[in-house]
């Protein structure tokens, strides 16, 4: 995420850091930066991942500074083994990986809460900034509510979707046909074992079809969010997700990436004059000017490349643009984020009697824009990310026998 210039609210409570590093230097670096706030206390640290494991069951930090590359056990496998069983706010800090990166997002899929590459602290000339950012970030960090995490267990919608199986007749033939859905999402079509035939999966056509579609705003910590979110949904609902990320469009594109495959659901890098599909996940860039258009019966995304947008609400955008189209067949959530984007947009949701939602705080890396919501709209629902997936698993069956047209 691109980093914002926040002024440091101090906790309202002493935090306890633990530093986990095999690097002495850093460790020294990072304890001599926190010694000043009087905040913060730096506990015992550790050198590798198993001295890492022992420290978090003795001390019982509030926040773990955790380096990805340790001996003996690393940073993502210390991070796996944490999240199992004792569950601790992970900043995960990486010499050889950037933000944005596969192993960034394996990080915040595995339950950080934050990465940060040590490139990009210590090698400029505002040593200050870098300070006030590390601060900034281990506060944020000792806000959040962290939940146990097994890597063993498959994402919800992935399983759904490859146990999918569906009994089809060849027209052709008659010959009863057992069809892997995975099989024919992978190829795109499945032959009749008797005579070739093409068959063709009327259940999935009919899940590729509108009827319902939700809207996501997400800005700093709302990777971590929608790796929460987005693998547990799978392609066989007729919702259509459209994500909106205050990001620079490289990290979204990467993102989209590493999200798609992970997912059950058919994750794209949104552009324009895509239609719009259940079972589908548009995601674009907060550089991006997003809005929707009826056509011929569907409704087709329309996006331009704006780099103001990022200023000038393009969350606000897409959702009024939306509202007024879909009425009580679309709803807004406001995940992780710093921006001032969103809460104009929900009124227009709401206005057209949509459901506006809100990640609850506890959730959020970075609450302003949840917070926001919930100042203006105290109706809004406040939920997490297992009740979001929820939410939207029920949206789809509710109107999965009805079909939006524009």
């Amino acid at each position: 995420m691109t980093h914002h210039t926040t002024k440091i609210t101090a906790p309202s409570s002493l935090i306890k850091v633990l530093i986990a590093d095999d690097s002495w230097v850093f460790r020294g670096i990072l304890r001599d930066i926190f010694k000043k706030i009087q905040h913060i206390q730096v506990m015992e640290d550790a050198a590798n991942g198993i001295e890492t494991l022992e420290q978090i069951i003795k001390l019982k930090p509030d926040v773990l500074i955790l380096d990805m590359e340790m001996p003996i056990m690393d940073g993502i496998t210390t991070l796996q083994h944490l999240m199992i069983h004792t569950p601790t706010p992970t900043i995960i800090f990486s010499s050889l990986s950037q933000n944005g990166t596969a192993r960034s997002f394996d990080a915040l899929k595995y339950g950080a809460v934050d990465f940060v590459a040590k490139s990009s602290f210590f090698k400029g000339s505002d040593m200050a900034a870098d300070n006030d950012l590390i601060i900034k970030k281990v506060i944020q960090a000792s806000t959040v509510s962290v939940k146990p995490i097994d890597p063993m267990q498959p994402a919800v919608g992935k399983c759904e979707n490859q146990d999918a199986q569906h009994l089809v007749f060849c027209e052709e033939c008659g010959t009863r046909n057992v069809v892997d859905m995975e099989t024919y999402l992978s190829h795109g079509s499945v032959q009749c074992c008797h005579c070739g035939d093409d068959l063709k999966l009327d259940t999935y056509e009919r899940s590729r079809r509108l009827s319902y579609v939700v809207v996501m705003g997400a800005g700093e910590g709302g990777y971590g969010n929608l790796l929460q979110i987005i693998p547990s949904l799978g392609s066989e609902m007729g919702v259509a997700v459209i994500v909106v990320i205050h990001d620079e469009p490289e990290n979204v594109s990467s993102f989209v990436d590493y999200l798609a495959s992970i997912s059950a659901m058919t994750v794209v890098r949104g552009q324009d004059g895509l239609t719009l599909e259940g079972g589908s996940c548009y995601i674009f860039s907060g550089a991006e000017r997003v809005t929707l258009s009826p056509y011929s019966g569907h409704y087709t995304i329309r996006a331009t490349k704006d780099p103001t947008a990022m200023k000038q609400a393009a969350l606000n955008t897409i959702l009024t643009s939306i509202a007024p189209l879909l009425k009580e067949r679309v709803a807004g959530i406001l995940l992780s984020g710093s921006e001032n984007d969103g809460v104009k947009g929900m009124e227009a949701i709401r206005k057209h009697h949509g459901t506006v939602i809100a990640l609850e705080l506890r959730r959020c890396l970075c609450k302003d824009m949840s917070k926001r919501l919930m100042r203006k709209y105290p109706g809004a629902l406040i939920v997490n990310e297992q009740e979001i997936v929820e939410l939207i698993k029920t949206m789809g069956r509710q109107n999965k026998k009805q079909v939006v047209t524009a």
